[in-house]
């Protein structure tokens, strides 16, 4: 059964790691915290009891853990700089060469991972999880559309602006230093829904569901256009 999510606690913790995600392991326990919310969206369709998972782009390895220990599943994290203290199971490797044989996963993950990657480097990324994804398979993808306020990383809310422009109203804001002379220089790079499903049906994929991973509004999702401003996070759940 999937892990049902309560709304108004759910909320709380949004609230919290607004303020505090970046305090002592506050970060550790949101990207935790957020695995429980991929469970909760992925056994709608699949059951994660032992299945074989591959998180792409997983960092240290949170999203694994986490899967191991409520599911036991067998968990494998790759990412091309794991950080300290990595999930026992991490291979170094990226997102568009992954070193795999084809059809060896249940499940592959990439949260919060695409917009991190060049955008020449996006679309063979999602033919590479395509192909290690087991036939009947899935995949969870998550973006931050690119118009959201949520998508700008150091730069929000400011990010739909042209660089020079965003950066000023940054530092002058929020006081923050912004290095730099492009988005590209800060490994941020646009990604929308709509780029999002052109690349996932030219490489096979069929979209079952999407879910607004944070407020919980899904028909959000299911917008058009409404989708690219409203949503900060959307999972794109997919089946090989």
């Amino acid at each position: 059964m999937p892990e049902k999510i309560n709304l108004f606690k759910h909320y709380r913790k949004l609230v919290f790691f607004l303020f505090n995600r970046y305090k002592g392991d506050n970060y550790k326990i949101m990207r935790e915290y957020f695995a429980h919310i991929l469970i909760s969206d992925v056994e709608e369709f699949i059951a994660l009891n032992n299945k074989k998972i591959l998180d792409v782009g997983g960092a240290s390895g949170e999203f694994c853990r986490i899967l191991a220990k409520k599911r036991r599943c067998d968990a494998i994290n790759l990412d091309p700089k794991p950080g300290k203290n990595p999930w026992k199971n991490t291979i170094i490797g990226k997102a568009n060469k992954i070193p795999f044989d084809n059809n060896q996963f249940d499940l592959v993950i990439c949260r919060g991972v695409l917009e991190h990657i060049p955008t020449e480097k996006q679309e063979p990324s999602i033919k590479e999880m395509f192909r290690v994804t087991k036939k009947s398979g899935f995949c969870y993808i998550v973006i931050p559309p690119w118009f959201n306020f949520h998508a700008g990383h150091g730069s929000r809310p400011f990010h739909i602006f042209p660089f020079k422009i965003a950066k000023f109203l940054r530092e002058l804001f929020f006081k923050n230093k912004i290095i730099g002379n492009s988005f590209e220089d800060n490994n941020l790079y646009k990604i929308t829904c709509r780029r999002m499903e052109r690349m996932i049906k030219n490489n096979g994929f069929k979209i079952v569901a999407t879910r607004d991973t944070h407020f919980r509004l899904h028909f959000f999702t299911k917008i058009p256009f409404f989708q690219e401003f409203t949503v900060p996070a959307v999972a794109f759940i997919l089946k090989k």
